[in-house]
This record gives C-alpha cells, sequence and structure tokens, in this order.
C-alpha cells in the first residue's frame, strides 16, 4: 500500500489543481486507488515533486503542515480500521470514508465557512445570510443540522417559525417575525449557500425540488404628481430640512438610491451630464443634467457632501416634510401575523422611505412615457425585466389605458 499526495483537476488556462491525500493498493491481485481531498488548491508551479509546496511559496511552511495534517487523517482512518478488525479494502474504505463525510454535513458550520469565504459580499448581504444563519441556530436549538435531515417537513416547520417569530430571545434579530416578502427572501438566501455546497460536490441538489413559500406583494407607495407638485410648493423653515428636501429632490429628478446620490461630486459631472457607477449592480450610469437637477446642485456646486446624512435620518426627516407638506392620503397596509394576513390603515407620510422616490422617478418616467430600456439607462437595473414589474403599480397608466375599452360597450 501507497500513500502520497498529488496534483489533480488542474485548470488548463491558471494551472491551479487540488492536492489529493493517493492511496494506491493491490487487494486480491487488483489494483485499487483511492483520492481523498484536501482543501488546499495550489499552482503547477509552486508544487514539487516530492509532494510537497516549494520553499519559493510564501506560505509554503503552513501549507505543508496543513497537508501533512490531512496524510495523518487518512493513515489514522486505516488504523482504526485495522484496530476494529475491519479488512482494509476499498469497499470499506468508500463506507467509512461517507459516513464521515455525511457526519460532517452540519449546514450552519458549512454556511459560516461559505460566508467567511465570500470576501466579495457587500456588508448589508453579509448580514442578511449571518442573519438566516442565526435563525436557523435558533430555530434548531443548538443543535448540529445535518442535510439529510432537510426535507419538505423541515421547510415548512423552518418557514412557521419565521412567521412567529421569538420575542423572548435576547437577540434582537431574531425577536421580530418575518413577513412573507422577507421569508421568501431569506430562503433565497439558504438556497444560495445550498447552490454553492452543491457545486462543490458537498451535497446532493433534492433540496431544489422542495416547496418554498412565496413572496406576498404587497402595494408599493409611490407619489402621485400631485403629491410631488406639494414636496415641491413646501418651504422648510429649517436648514436641516432644506438639505434633506435638496436629497430627495435629486433622487426624484434622477432615480439614484440613496447610497449613490450621496457620492455626487465635482468629478461626476462630465459636460451636461451625471455619471456615477452604481454601487450595487456595478453598472455605469449617466443622466442628462436637465435644468431642474442642474438648479439643485449649482447650490453645492455640485459636491453633496454636506448633505449627506444616515440613512435612518434620511428616511426620519423625509417623513417629517411629507407630514408638513400635507401628503397625508390614507393608505391600507398589509401584513402577516403568525401566518394570518392582517391589514391596517395609514397617513402615507408614515410609508416613506428613502427607496419611495427611485420607485416615483420609475413609475412617473412610465406615464410620460420614456422608453423602459431608457429608464433602465438610467436607473442601472441588471434586466429589463425589473423595470417591466414597476409597469403593475402604475395605476394612473391603468386608467388611461382601459379607457381606450370605453368605444367597444357604446351602441351606435
Amino acid at each position: 500500500m501507497n500513500l502520497k499526495l498529488t496534483i489533480r483537476n488542474v485548470n488548463k488556462k491558471t494551472l491551479v489543481g487540488t492536492i489529493y491525500v493517493y492511496l494506491d493498493f493491490n487487494y486480491r491481485n487488483v489494483r485499487e486507488q483511492k483520492f481523498f481531498k484536501t482543501p488546499v488548491k495550489i499552482s503547477t508551479f509552486d508544487w514539487a515533486k516530492s509532494g510537497q509546496v516549494r520553499k519559493s511559496h510564501p506560505n509554503h511552511k503552513e501549507i505543508n503542515e496543513l497537508l501533512a495534517s490531512e496524510m495523518k487523517r487518512v493513515l489514522d482512518m486505516i488504523n482504526e480500521m485495522r484496530r476494529d478488525d475491519i479488512d482494509v479494502t476499498p469497499q470499506n474504505i468508500s463506507t467509512i470514508t461517507e459516513k464521515k463525510r455525511e457526519a460532517k454535513k452540519d449546514l450552519i458550520q458549512l454556511a459560516e465557512e461559505y460566508i467567511n469565504s465570500r470576501t466579495d459580499l457587500t456588508e448589508r448581504h453579509k448580514q442578511k445570510l449571518e442573519s438566516l444563519v442565526s435563525r436557523i441556530k435558533d430555530f434548531s436549538k443548538g443543535k448540529k443540522v445535518s442535510y439529510s435531515s432537510v426535507n419538505q417537513k423541515w421547510i415548512d416547520s423552518f418557514t412557521m417559525y419565521l412567521q412567529e417569530g421569538n420575542p423572548d430571545s435576547g437577540d434582537k434579530n431574531l425577536q421580530k417575525s418575518q413577513q412573507p416578502s422577507t421569508i421568501n427572501k431569506t430562503f433565497s438566501f439558504f438556497k444560495q449557500i445550498l447552490n454553492h455546497l452543491n457545486r462543490e460536490g458537498i451535497i446532493d441538489d433534492r433540496y431544489k425540488s422542495f416547496k418554498y413559500p412565496k413572496g406576498f406583494q404587497s402595494k408599493k407607495v409611490i407619489l402621485t404628481e400631485e403629491e410631488i407638485k406639494k414636496f415641491l410648493r413646501y418651504k422648510p423653515l429649517s436648514k436641516k430640512l432644506q438639505k434633506v428636501k435638496d436629497l430627495g429632490l435629486v433622487q426624484l429628478m434622477t432615480g439614484l438610491r440613496y447610497s449613490d446620490l450621496i457620492k455626487i461630486r465635482k468629478t461626476n459631472i462630465t459636460g451636461k451630464s451625471l455619471e456615477i457607477m452604481n454601487t450595487k449592480t456595478k453598472k455605469y450610469t449617466s443622466i442628462p443634467l436637465h435644468d431642474e437637477l442642474n438648479n439643485v446642485l449649482q447650490k453645492y456646486d455640485y459636491d453633496l457632501s454636506e448633505l449627506v446624512i444616515s440613512n435612518v435620518n434620511y428616511n426620519k426627516y423625509l417623513k417629517e416634510i411629507m407630514k408638513l407638506a400635507k401628503i397625508d392620503a390614507t393608505v391600507e397596509v398589509f401584513y402577516f401575523e403568525n401566518g394570518l394576513m392582517k391589514s391596517e390603515f395609514k397617513p402615507k407620510y408614515d410609508l416613506i422611505g428613502t427607496h419611495t422616490f427611485r420607485r416615483t422617478f420609475i413609475t412617473q418616467a412610465i406615464i410620460k412615457g420614456i422608453p423602459i430600456h431608457v429608464i433602465q439607462s438610467f436607473t442601472a437595473h441588471a434586466t429589463l425585466k425589473q423595470i417591466s414589474e414597476y409597469v403593475n403599480i402604475v395605476d394612473e397608466m391603468k386608467a388611461v389605458e382601459i379607457k381606450k375599452l370605453d368605444a367597444l360597450f357604446k351602441l351606435d
């Protein structure tokens, strides 16, 4: 029996391969080979024929120590088989390896490893994934969650847990119940992790056949043309609210997300255009500097740095401005409580947030007949489908279009 380290699955372009513990032995005059994957990936230039990482690699010592421990892990398994009077055969090794692999499939641990490996995640995305892991830990009451235990019943039970919340928890993130749209997003993060584990060959794809809870599409709040006029006419009595109003005006006239809005500087002005890289989609967008937009930006010499406030305070002061501007139409709000849909009525200003102005820009642009692909060039949405979904909330457009059917029901 021969045991050594070898490099396999070398990428032809990058020349990076994965290191395996290679077990070669003859059993009953038949040569058998077994490969045990290690977590080490390395370039062929850094891999010596002796079965070690070359000393020229800056981390050769640490990596070689890790590989030595991987070799020891395989040897320990073989010695354990001999100690238990189990024949060291390819079949028996495969059976024991599979059992050990299954025992290690703790989804919580795997999920945490995945999150830590994704150095490209935004802080918000990372927080969402970490929140999911916290929920699963709380749901499982600290017990190990094996992939084999995740079935339709587990999905349904976890859904109910998310709907009910945990008000007695010491963790504030776990106290509130989740609404259907949030639960739908929670499971999308869950499937993101499972997709990764599936691609890595750690789990199979049976999770794809499960039925996951669908989101609840609540009515999106936008400003009507009349409400926009009220906002424009309102004259704040304090500098603080005037700055917030100006921020809102720029957002209303560009459709930018708040994260991009507060990045506007002189360097973003090219000729008669506002040009900015979208933080979320990494798409470059160019917005013409029409007269009204130019007037607001000129007040601050095309630099909005002095207007920067936290997202929380921006939301808070926007609501205050909308209330003072008497944008107070009553809106029915639907929500779920312990799985039951309920509703309540709130003044519109209570529902205004940073995304309201972006949503209003898009819907009003659709109403005014600006082509969807042009709107997309302003908003930097990833796909046209995302923009077209806004058509469903444009009630004014529906009212205009339905009138085209009037003649159908009139007698000559």
